[in-house]
């Protein structure tokens, strides 16, 4: 039950280029495009393109997260640049900037539950409904400054995704101006809808309540009463994630089969709650 023997273990699913991941970002964000499009030329319907267009916000950050660990083209350096791509593309129609969501990502993992230095901290110290509505403020500086100061690529990446988000803004109230209904139906209420979703299922129901920082505390393990963990995307069992960021996220239940006796034995948060298949 040594660190060293887990690792051997997970070593073994790491590397590999995630095609599910590109599959899902160019998927989302094309349809999402389309029926918007299609919105906007009065070819569908608004109240038939609202729902298509809300899964797709919430489709939208899955394999950007993974394109911030690298995940997306593996050990494969020469497609490195598919991360870039993949990481961009996935969050667009949530007007998030990629670069932004990166630098403050991986403080999150340096510092997981340090309610000082994690920029996700403040969404998972209260309840449910205050974390999904918390996310929808503008991204406060003051949540990172310490990183500001002490970080200057950190700095830098801040500096550059501040400036996309404020261009997103700007297309978004010129596509408002233009086409008022097709805007706020298919681009703005689900944006804010898929960000709710994300940040309930991503960061608060895998940390709460985020206080321990122990190498088998920083996430937990948990299960959903009424839906499958698929409706979730699987962050039932994020708590992998933070043990082997890259193991990929496809890979992570098959890897949970051959981890679980290190989890158990470690005591992990929620481990009770693993099923025998994953």
């Amino acid at each position: 039950m040594s660190v060293r023997a887990e690792r051997a273990v997970a070593r073994k699913y790491i590397g590999r280029i995630q095609w599910e991941m590109i599959l899902i970002a160019l998927g989302q964000f094309s349809v999402w495009l389309t029926v918007f499009v299609l919105g906007i030329r009065g070819v569908l319907p608004l109240w038939a393109g609202f729902p298509i267009a809300v899964v797709c916000c919430c489709l939208a950050y899955l394999p950007s997260h993974e394109a911030q660990h690298g995940n997306i083209a593996g050990a494969r350096e020469e497609l490195r640049w598919l991360n870039t791509l993949v990481g961009n593309l996935s969050l667009a129609n949530l007007c998030f900037p990629y670069v932004y969501a990166r630098a403050t990502h991986m403080k999150h993992h340096a510092y997981t539950n340090d309610p000082e230095r994690d920029p996700d901290h403040h969404y998972v110290a209260d309840r449910w409904w205050k974390a999904a509505l918390e996310v929808h403020r503008e991204p406060s500086l003051a949540l990172v400054q310490r990183h500001l100061n002490e970080d200057p690529v950190f700095r830098k990446d801040v500096t550059q995704g501040v400036i996309i988000r404020k261009g997103f803004s700007i297309l978004m109230v010129a596509c408002a101006i233009a086409w008022p209904l097709p805007t706020l139906l298919l681009w703005w209420l689900p944006s804010k809808i898929g960000l709710s979703y994300l940040t309930v299922f991503f960061s608060y129901m895998p940390h709460r309540p985020g206080t321990e920082r122990s190498r088998y505390r920083l996430a937990r393990f948990w299960q959903t009463k009424f839906v499958p963990r698929y409706v979730v995307q699987s962050m039932t069992h994020h708590a992998v994630h933070h043990m082997y960021p890259r193991i990929p996220h496809w890979s992570q239940p098959e890897a949970l089969q051959e981890l679980e006796p290190f989890i158990v034995a470690h005591g992990m948060e929620g481990a009770e709650l693993l099923p025998t298949r994953h």
